[in-house]
């Protein structure tokens, strides 16, 4: 997959007088100001063979999405436009800011995909509640990311033309009760109809059920990751792309 986007970014950049510098952004999730570090405790993938350069997106996902979003732009107008090339790797409400970011904004972004590891671009029914401030710790943006408030909140149909490949997983997180408020499968934090970008709040059990999705999400690597909670399926993106 990656070889052939690759590939074609280098001969269109070989028309033009700079060659490509391909950059792999990672974005984190709710409450953090980066990937690496915070909930999941992230790292930086590796690249290295390809020639790629990882970044690690300054985004402040503590206070609300319009602030995000305009530094998530930011870091793509300057990582993105040119000669240079980028792939995305988010995990949780990153999945969020990337997908509003894309909606909101014209820009003509060198993406060549974009990799959500349990991505809260659905919505958690659980925001808002005491259990995500025992998860992800205290933010003001924790009391704003239930479904109404992202399913209702930008065009998720509109990615730019950008493929967005979605991975979710299915494993307890601490402290367990919020899975009776999650519907079907989840992985403590987010539920797959989020995870799988799926148009609704069904009750799924997989994210490769028939029910439809935003135009251009996909189902990557697996249907489901059971064993896997929210914390879990943070660097999983990253590795199934080969970058551990």
């Amino acid at each position: 997959m990656r070889s052939i986007l690759l590939a074609s970014a280098l001969v269109l950049a070989s028309f033009g007088t700079a060659s490509a510098t391909v950059y792999d952004i990672q974005m984190g999730g709710m409450c953090s100001t980066g990937f690496v570090g915070g909930s999941g405790n992230g790292r930086l993938g590796n690249w290295s063979r390809y020639g790629d350069i990882s970044i690690d997106a300054p985004v402040d996902q503590n206070n609300d999405m319009g602030t995000a979003t305009a530094q998530f732009a930011n870091v793509l107008n300057t990582y993105c436009t040119g000669s240079n090339y980028c792939y995305i790797f988010t995990f949780s409400n990153g999945g969020a800011v990337v997908s509003r970011t894309l909606s909101l904004y014209a820009t003509a972004w060198n993406i060549g995909y974009v990799a959500n590891s349990a991505s809260n671009e659905g919505g958690s029914e659980i925001g808002g509640t005491g259990w995500i401030g025992e998860i992800f710790g205290g933010c003001t943006m924790a009391g704003h990311i239930g479904p109404s408030d992202h399913r209702n909140g930008w065009n998720h149909y509109n990615t730019g033309g950008h493929v967005i490949g979605q991975i979710g997983g299915d494993g307890w997180l601490a402290p367990y009760a919020q899975s009776a408020v999650l519907p079907g499968h989840d992985d403590g934090a987010v539920a797959e109809h989020s995870s799988g970008g799926f148009i609704s709040t069904w009750s799924e059990s997989s994210l490769c059920s028939s029910d439809p999705k935003w135009t251009n999400h996909q189902v990557w690597w697996s249907c489901e990751y059971g064993s896997n909670n929210h914390y879990d399926m943070k660097m999983q993106a990253v590795c199934d792309d080969g970058g551990c």
